[in-house]
């Protein structure tokens, strides 16, 4: 987000001034139905005046949610720059098929209920026992594999 013609922060002026105003409206339909229903006696004119103040809830709760969401999409937007090493327009297709792997090395181990093989040093075969296993019996961990 900090690139040319980007911004560092996640919400624009544009964004400020919509939940500002709707923050605003909302609060000034929930004053109104406020002194409204204060003069009235009647339970019928009071539920007038409990519906404006519901809509002046929910046009306040709009505009919130609308900022949030705008934010929510900045930060995702930020941590897919942080975390792709390759442009957008670069990156390979994580669902595209990829051939299988297999073995090369004779230092492989396997723990009782994997499928995969790994290196003695794989971090996913901390604290369990292993046995030895040929390189034509399983395809490489994808955390391990060299």
């Amino acid at each position: 987000m900090t690139g040319a013609g980007r911004r560092a922060e996640p919400w624009q002026d544009r964004d400020v001034l919509i939940v500002c105003g709707t923050t605003l409206a909302g609060f000034a339909l929930i004053v109104t139905a406020w002194f409204g229903a204060g003069g009235t006696a009647s339970v019928a004119r009071q539920t007038a005046w409990l519906n404006l103040a519901v809509a002046g809830f929910a046009v306040s709760s709009i505009g919130l949610c609308l900022w949030l969401l705008r934010a929510r999409r900045a930060v995702g937007d930020r941590r897919i720059a942080l975390i792709s090493l390759a442009p957008r327009e670069e990156q390979e297709d994580p669902y595209e098929e990829k051939p299988l792997r297999r073995a090369s090395s004779q230092h492989l181990v396997r723990a009782a209920g994997m499928v995969r093989l790994h290196r003695r040093d794989c971090p996913l075969l901390t604290g369990k026992d292993v046995t030895l296993a040929a390189a034509e019996d399983g395809e490489l961990c994808g955390v391990c594999a060299p």
